[in-house]
């Protein structure tokens, strides 16, 4: 065999090499070196409650979904963020033109689902039916910490024109303090109840049909003669009607509310103790709340250092 002929064999061999390596590339679980993808940068805009927090370091995973100008979705995309500032670049599927899009940060793992992506992408599901759900126990009891919930849209995106897509969030999750004070300390179980039905969100963060279930709080005496609890619930709104309740366990003896008119819806509860001043339940979500015993087991509550005033009227949810 001649050297010319040596060389053009080595050619085609090589060539033959080159495309089996672009097949297999081809042929990887997402197709990603198949067809055109895009850099998309997603900056994400939170408020802290206070000025005074800490940077956000924690890690938390995103769920992103594309939805086309027709309301289609047409893209579902998970990733980790570090921080809820800065700006994260993602390669996905997308076409260069308008979408609206939706995100939620620590949604995935088992407490929370989509059913109606299942089948995504063979089925690619409209904005309008999408639904974020909240896997409610099988006995309605909420007595686990509940993940930092957020959500976040960004309408009418024009990716032929930026590719950095700025979503604003919005939390979700709720942390609650309680206090007891001036209670006769025993050995008994006492708890915290917020019973509600605030678990089922449209991609809007809009509220969705959910059967209720209650969060629940347990406390005993310790070394102090106060009982204290914390509790996360989920998201609080103007209008809704959560019903909170505080009880010996052990006796099943209801101590608040400990007369008729006293307020028991939670809402209600935190804007009277915030009367006079606007309460953003979108931006707001620590509340300390104190339960002050008489001796007759007659009971005021403060939120934040705020005494709730009650009236005469009777109002239960």
């Amino acid at each position: 065999m001649t050297m010319k002929n040596i060389r053009r064999y080595i050619h085609k061999a090589g060539t033959l090499l080159l495309g089996c390596a672009l097949l297999s590339s081809c042929i990887a679980e997402d197709l990603s070196d198949c067809g055109k993808r895009l850099q998309l940068k997603v900056s994400f805009m939170f408020e802290p409650e206070t000025d005074t927090r800490t940077a956000d370091t924690e890690t938390h995973r995103v769920a992103l979904y594309a939805f086309d100008q027709e309301g289609y979705c047409q893209l579902v995309h998970e990733f980790d963020i570090t921080g809820l500032d800065g700006v994260t670049t993602v390669d996905v599927d997308l076409e260069q033109k308008p979408y609206d899009f939706v995100a939620w940060v620590n949604s995935t793992g088992e407490h929370f689902s989509a059913p109606v992506f299942e089948d995504y992408p063979n089925t690619k599901p409209h904005h309008d039916v999408a639904t974020l759900y909240f896997s409610v126990p099988q006995n309605d009891e909420v007595r686990f910490t509940l993940p930092r919930l957020m959500h976040g849209a960004a309408y009418a995106y024009d990716l032929a024109q930026t590719d950095v897509v700025k979503i604003p969030l919005v939390q979700n999750t709720n942390y609650i303090n309680f206090t007891a004070e001036g209670l006769p300390v025993t050995t008994d179980t006492y708890e915290f109840e917020v019973k509600d039905n605030n678990g089922a969100y449209t991609f809007d963060n809009g509220f969705d049909a959910c059967r209720p279930f209650r969060y629940l709080s347990d406390a005993t005496f310790g070394s102090d003669t106060r009982l204290t609890a914390q509790m996360n619930t989920l998201r609080l709104a103007e209008g809704r009607t959560p019903v909170f309740m505080f009880r010996n366990a052990t006796t099943g003896k209801t101590l608040y509310p400990s007369t008729d008119t006293q307020e028991t819806n939670l809402v209600k509860l935190i804007q009277k103790a915030y009367e006079g001043k606007s309460v953003d339940f979108d931006k707001k979500h620590t509340f300390d709340i104190r339960l002050k015993f008489d001796t007759n087991l007659g009971v005021t509550v403060s939120i934040d250092g705020w005494e709730v005033k009650e009236d005469d009227s009777g109002l239960r949810p």
